[in-house]
């Protein structure tokens, strides 16, 4: 809307430009007032046990979709499908509301499904799945119905005995659907508990998570960092050529800022094949601009044309040659309304020029971010997550965490390590490929143990007398940068690994000899 005032009437003065913004106010108001009524009148309120009894059945058939490797694609299609569906209902999607039992519970049912990541994302676990992994599989999507076909009775207890059975019986042999189904099991457990007691609700802002965000950004100040780097470039950009369609005393200089704005990416990559690919849309659009505009019906005409053009832009992928050829014909017939046809296409073009040129100087000059370096900083990250889930682990020995909080550094972790695993299949040339593909393997094996460790500690795995021994080895892991363990320290601290509960030193001696591998692996990281 705000577009379409600046096309018609561009303001003159503050007191102008304070009108248009008033109008866009009022129709944005207008919109959340639809909304709400709409929501309000044909909108029913989910019920929790309903929603949460179809998540349970759906994830009883992902169960029993994971040994089949032939239905692969259907397995993908509801993970996918289910995991949107619970994000959408967590309390990680309605940071300033209210906190009620049923958004923790959505959350907690959102990290419960991200656990499926570790199988589906690829299927080098297959080669080792036999007979009894198969039937535990089978085993825990039959417990998973049982708990859809009675949730609404309320015995928890009885199925938090047999989640603890199953975890106390498990003989299958080491490996990632060990892994997988301890770290599912220690989460339903988690989640199971949290279904007794009252409805109480908690107001106002999380301020654990204000802590984390205050966190998030102070990591991200770095000039190393992906988000800073592509930060600068993009204010940058934007500096220049607002300074220039300011100074320019010419109409529609606004044009520059808002190609330059489209055509800066995060990659220096994707920038650049912007840059190819909307002059050849805009070109293409001012082509056809120029035989359509004269035919149309007068402003009726013109607006209904204006009107489609804007529908196919919003339909198109951005960033591909044809999608600029609808946004052009679109703004060339708004401003041909006040403005010469063949004026408004030459500004069109020289405007566009101008953005390129912009955008190619800041791109190849200051802080530049090509997909080679993109994959370092990502690769620095997946480390850096580990630490900061250490630091989780250790905000959960003295009391309860935020379930948003580790539901979101999991798909942050999950993000990275796709972009990390794509990039290296992309570049089979890349120094130390298959060595960096093993590490990030063991990277994934040791953020699934880390969360498992985070589990056991909110289960009640770790005793009062044994808290200080876990934030002990915590700190000595800590003391390095990244965790990858100095060599020297790692027998001893494996000799420090004493627990009652026997699942707490399984994992954490799994966690260590996975961080010991790593050391064959050190000249190949590439940081």
């Amino acid at each position: 809307m705000l577009f379409v005032f600046l096309e018609l009437i561009p303001p003159e003065s503050i007191e102008e430009l304070r009108m248009e913004i008033a109008i866009f106010c009022l129709g944005v108001a207008y919109l959340i007032l639809a909304i709400r009524i709409y929501s309000h009148f044909f909108l029913k309120p989910a019920d929790p046990t309903m929603t949460l009894k179809k998540g349970f059945l759906e994830l009883s058939q992902l169960l029993a979709l994971l040994p089949r490797k032939e239905r692969q694609d259907e397995l993908e299609q509801k993970f996918a499908g289910l995991l949107h569906d619970f994000h959408s209902l967590s309390y990680h999607r309605t940071f300033f509301y209210r906190r009620s039992k049923e958004n923790r519970l959505y959350d907690m049912f959102s990290s419960l499904i991200q656990r499926f990541s570790y199988l589906i994302a690829d299927d080098d676990w297959r080669e080792e799945l036999d007979g009894p992994q198969i039937r535990l599989l089978e085993q825990l999507s039959d417990f998973l119905k049982s708990i859809a076909k009675e949730l609404d009775t309320g015995i928890q207890g009885n199925w938090i005995g047999q989640a603890k059975q199953f975890l106390d019986n498990m003989s299958v042999r080491e490996g990632r659907v060990r892994i997988f189904c301890r770290s599912f099991l220690h989460m339903l457990i988690l989640m199971l508990g949290s279904m007794t007691g009252d409805r109480s609700v908690v107001h106002g802002v999380d301020g654990q998570r204000m802590k984390e965000l205050a966190h998030q950004v102070w990591v991200r100040r770095s000039t190393e960092s992906f988000e800073m780097r592509f930060a600068m470039r993009l204010s940058m950009v934007m500096t220049i050529s607002c300074i220039v369609g300011y100074v320019l005393p010419v109409v529609k200089s606004y044009w520059i800022p808002l190609n330059a704005f489209l055509l800066i990416q995060p990659s220096y990559e994707d920038s650049s094949y912007r840059m190819k690919t909307r002059p050849i849309g805009t070109l293409i659009g001012c082509f056809l601009e120029f035989w359509i505009q004269p035919i149309l019906p007068g402003l009726w005409g013109e607006i209904g044309f204006a009107l489609v053009m804007i529908s196919l832009m919003y339909c198109a992928t951005p960033g591909t040659w044809y999608q600029p050829i609808f946004s052009t014909c679109y703004a060339l017939t708004m401003a041909s309304m006040t403005l010469d046809e063949t004026t408004a296409i030459t500004l069109r073009i020289l405007y566009l020029g101008a953005a390129v040129v912009i955008v190619f100087l800041v791109n190849s000059f200051f802080f530049p971010m090509r997909r080679e370096t993109l994959f370092k900083h990502n690769m620095k990250s997946l480390f850096r997550l580990h630490n900061d889930y250490w630091e989780l682990i250790r905000r959960g020995i003295t009391g309860m965490n935020n379930l948003s909080i580790t539901t979101e550094i999991l798909i942050y972790f999950h993000t990275i390590y796709e972009e990390c695993a794509t990039y290296l299949k992309k570049n089979p040339d890349f120094p130390g490929q298959k060595e960096l593909q093993k590490v990030l393997i063991r990277l994934w094996h040791m953020f699934s143990e880390l969360e498992q460790i985070y589990y056991l500690v909110q289960t009640g795995s770790i005793q009062s007398e044994e808290k200080g021994r876990l934030l002990h080895l915590i700190d000595s892991i800590e003391e390095d940068l990244y965790p990858i363990i100095r060599y020297e320290k790692i027998p001893k601290l494996r000799e420090e690994i004493k627990y009652r509960e026997p699942e707490v030193g399984y994992v954490l001696k799994r966690y260590l000899n996975h961080a010991e591998s790593l050391h064959q692996y050190r000249d190949s990281i590439p940081f």
